[in-house]
């Protein structure tokens, strides 16, 4: 497979080591000198200096020949006329990364008129990712799959948790909960859990389920899920705008605090409903009551500067808020967190390559086959949550599952069938016209198939 990427700031360094991975072939194009040099030097990739919408320079390196072209400079212009320019040489699925808000509003008339595959929103995919973790206060990550039927929770056992000590067995007879536990990472190493496996403290647990049956579950296991009712925001940039809408949406209390007052005049006017403090985050801190802290359900620190982010989340954390998430860009930066800190953390670099990754292999995998509806990574690749679409010319349908045999570390995570969402059973079988959500650990699955051992 022969993809193009332009850009090789930190999404394009990001898809560019994970495609190379993959095995791909890889061309990167950057303006600047030393960053294609630097790519170079670094991974088996081809690297060219130039300009990534000329039509001269993607002619002369073969763009129209690419599987798929990819376009994440920092310039939204320069990536739609990159993909269009690339989409008219005749390459085969154009991406584009488009930030500016007005652009965002309009993605279908630019992918209908312009022939891109996919337009990736960095800040907006940040905010809704953001969106789904405050859901789950003690969720890490959560992801929606099969038009938003199910969904993959991903969080972390602490000494308290009422799922420590106990097995899988337990924990969905004994305790009653509908849900698939498909995977743990112990120690840095994932795992298939089988009926036996016992959650120990430190554990990362990833959990499929019905939407509704996942609220139900964390209610009967005593676990945290309610309404949020005021969240606090600290950075006006374009990840708090579209987080601020979202919330407001929804019914919540959004207090955006922004130092400068020139962005804090902007999103003010921009939003309405939207309580915007002209200050520092930390300083607000110190003039709220302790009683205004208390009713804070959500802190989130959304600034340009890691170090401050993090600084003002150990902060909230401190002071006993709920749910409390900081934005990073480096995740050297990390160490600084104790093992014991409850603070969730989103990169938006990071969010937006695993979405181009997750689309890209899935076009890559399905190739003349569009069963493929979906993947996600998760644990810089070592697992993989792939949604198929069964289609009639699939094998081993109709048949018990527990007649069948999977190859080791795969797992079907659930069915969805006539809109219901199915935890699979030794009884169940799959059927045509299912969406089947597969876990797979240190594999690569291109087809579902694959996850049966012959």
């Amino acid at each position: 497979m022969n993809i193009f990427i332009v850009g090789g700031g930190a999404i394009g360094r990001t898809l560019a080591g994970q495609l190379v991975k993959d095995g791909y072939k890889l061309t990167v194009i950057d303006r600047n000198p030393d960053v294609a040099g630097r790519l170079g030097n670094t991974m088996d990739i081809l690297c060219y200096t130039g300009n990534g919408a000329s039509y001269s320079t993607l002619e002369e390196l073969g763009a129209g020949e690419a599987d798929i072209f990819i376009a994440v400079t920092e310039t939204d212009e320069m990536n739609i006329l990159s993909c269009l320019t690339a989409h008219l040489l005749g390459a085969g699925h154009t991406i584009a990364r488009i930030r500016d808000v007005d652009y965002a509003k309009h993605n279908h008339f630019y992918k209908d008129r312009l022939g891109l595959s996919m337009i990736i929103n960095p800040e907006l995919a940040t905010a809704m990712e953001i969106g789904r973790l405050l859901r789950f206060p003690l969720a890490t990550r959560v992801e929606v799959f099969a038009g938003g039927r199910a969904e993959l929770v991903e969080m972390s056992v602490r000494e308290e948790s009422p799922l420590n000590g106990k097995s899988l067995i337990e924990i969905t007879q004994s305790m009653g909960i509908n849900l698939l536990i498909c995977a743990v990472v112990r120690q840095e190493e994932a795992f298939v859990p089988k009926g036996s496996t016992v959650i120990c403290k430190g554990d990362i647990l990833y959990l499929t389920g019905a939407a509704d049956e996942l609220r139900k579950a964390f209610r009967k296991l005593k676990l945290p899920v309610k309404p949020l009712k005021s969240v606090m925001i600290a950075g006006g940039g374009r990840i708090s705008h579209y987080l601020a809408e979202a919330l407001l949406h929804q019914g919540s209390k959004v207090t955006l605090i922004e130092r400068n007052e020139e962005m804090a005049n902007a999103i003010s006017g921009a939003i309405s409903g939207i309580n915007v403090i002209c200050d520092d985050a930390l300083a607000y801190f110190d003039s709220m009551s302790q009683t205004d802290i208390q009713r804070t359900d959500a802190f989130i620190t959304l600034t340009e500067n890691d170090e401050y982010n993090l600084t003002a989340a150990m902060y909230g954390e401190s002071q006993g808020i709920g749910k409390v998430i900081s934005r990073i860009s480096a995740k050297s930066r990390l160490k600084v967190l104790s093992p014991e800190s409850k603070i969730c953390t989103i990169s938006r670099e990071d969010v937006a390559a695993d979405r181009i990754l997750g689309y890209s292999r899935s076009l890559l995998n399905a190739e003349d086959n569009d069963a493929v509806e979906s993947l996600y990574r998760l644990m810089d690749g070592k697992i993989e949550f792939i949604e198929f679409k069964v289609d009639e010319k699939d094998q081993n349908l109709n048949i018990p599952l527990k007649n069948l045999k999977m190859k080791r570390n795969i797992l079907i995570g659930c069915i969805i069938r006539d809109m219901r969402t199915i935890i699979p059973r030794g009884d169940d079988v799959i059927r045509t016209g299912d969406t089947v959500l597969v876990a797979s650990i240190n594999r690569q699955i291109a087809r579902l198939e694959d996850i049966f051992a012959t």
